[in-house]
């Protein structure tokens, strides 16, 4: 087996929630979410498959993409037919979605095109929810690609965009998208670094299959310490948004 990215590596422990602000940052979006009265929904990047179980236990219909092949085969024995292994740009649908859901995914995306994409899969009124880790005002452009470069070389995936996009670029990206803000909540600082959810169980498991993960534990664990990065150059955003759409038939 080759050296496992960040989050395969996660993965194959069972560990996830590996985003901005861990559970609690997931259970707000799903009660905004639930608070509408959502029932088809689309989770993009959805990983090992913690969150699209919690919106099963919902009631929800939902479909779940995740490209990376060592995370989807985990996803797929979760979810079962509701997996798919695409991206969110190569995705399609005949019935729209009532609602988007997405955690730290976007950061590593086209924003605009990413953005379109989202809204031409949606009803008119539907939303688009996500968490995420943004830049700063005081990063430079400069330093925005450099620490994504330097985290994506030493963990396969970055600790924000490559491009300098605060949160005020976002918002920007998004209302021109067609998108307007129902949500927008800054979160708590150091919730960037929340910790994955653990699951004891299924990491021995992986480790007694695969005793290189020990290895690639510790690896981790030191690349965490070079690649540390000052405080205060990333917060974390909740965002909901609607798709604007909407609004002709509520006039």
């Amino acid at each position: 087996m080759t050296m496992l990215k960040y989050h395969q590596f996660r993965g194959r422990l069972g560990m996830g929630d590996l985003h901005p602000g861990g559970v609690p940052a997931t259970a707000k979006i799903l009660r905004l979410l639930r608070d509408r009265g959502v029932q088809r929904v689309l989770e993009v990047g959805a990983g090992i498959g913690n969150t699209g179980v919690r919106m099963l236990g919902m009631g929800w219909d939902i479909t779940a993409l995740e490209p990376d092949p060592v995370l989807f085969e985990t996803l797929r024995h979760r979810l079962g037919v509701r997996a798919r292994c695409e991206t969110l740009v190569s995705h399609s649908t005949a019935v729209k979605y009532d609602a988007i859901i997405a955690e730290s995914v976007f950061c590593m995306l086209d924003l605009p095109r990413a953005f379109m994409h989202a809204r031409s899969l949606l009803k008119p009124g539907g939303y688009l929810a996500f968490v995420e880790a943004v830049w700063t005002d005081g990063v430079s452009a400069a330093q925005s690609k450099a620490w994504h470069d330097r985290t994506l070389s030493l963990f396969g995936l970055p600790v924000g965009s490559r491009e300098r996009f605060t949160w005020a670029d976002w918002v920007r990206h998004l209302n021109d998208s067609g998108f307007e803000t129902q949500c927008a909540e800054r979160l708590a600082p150091g919730s960037a670094g929340h910790p994955p959810t653990p699951s004891p169980g299924a990491s021995l498991i992986a480790v007694l299959r695969d005793p290189r993960l020990v290895l690639w534990m510790a690896r981790y664990r030191a690349r965490k310490r070079i690649a540390r990065m000052p405080k205060g150059v990333l917060e974390s955003w909740i965002f909901l948004g609607r798709n604007r759409q909407q609004q002709v038939h509520d006039a």
